[in-house]
């Protein structure tokens, strides 16, 4: 699976842009996916529509053409959208065949999603 990583900075956040983006390189490192790129959104977009946020624009395209399959996030809480926002999101992202999953609790994202095998050393402290 080809994937995308999604990264969503925020000032004052629990989690750094670093630190996410281990988490999401360590749960594709262990699932054997290749990452095709990182789609990292500044501190400041978190207030608009995810639609309109950096990269998103790039990521419906990638989609549309068959570029990436998955799109990972840390959880589901960085995306910081609404939900019916997010219920929307993933509804256009399945559209074109993309799964969305959470590295941190090694799920898909989308309604009836599966549970992934339990990783080792999935849950250490990030660096």
């Amino acid at each position: 699976m080809r994937a995308v990583c999604f990264i969503q900075e925020i000032k004052d956040a629990d989690l750094t842009m670093r630190q996410q983006q281990l988490i999401c390189r360590r749960a594709l490192r262990k699932l054997l996916w290749p990452c095709a790129w990182e789609w990292i959104a500044q501190a400041g977009t978190e207030e608009q529509p995810i639609s309109l946020r950096p990269g998103v624009a790039e990521l419906m395209r990638a989609a549309a053409t068959g570029e990436a399959e998955v799109l990972v996030i840390t959880d589901v809480e960085h995306l910081y959208c609404s939900d019916a926002e997010l219920q929307g999101f993933l509804m256009a992202l399945l559209q074109n065949g993309v799964h969305t999953f959470s590295a941190r609790s090694g799920r898909w994202v989308e309604p009836g999603g599966r549970h992934w095998m339990v990783m080792p050393g999935y849950d250490d402290a990030v660096e």
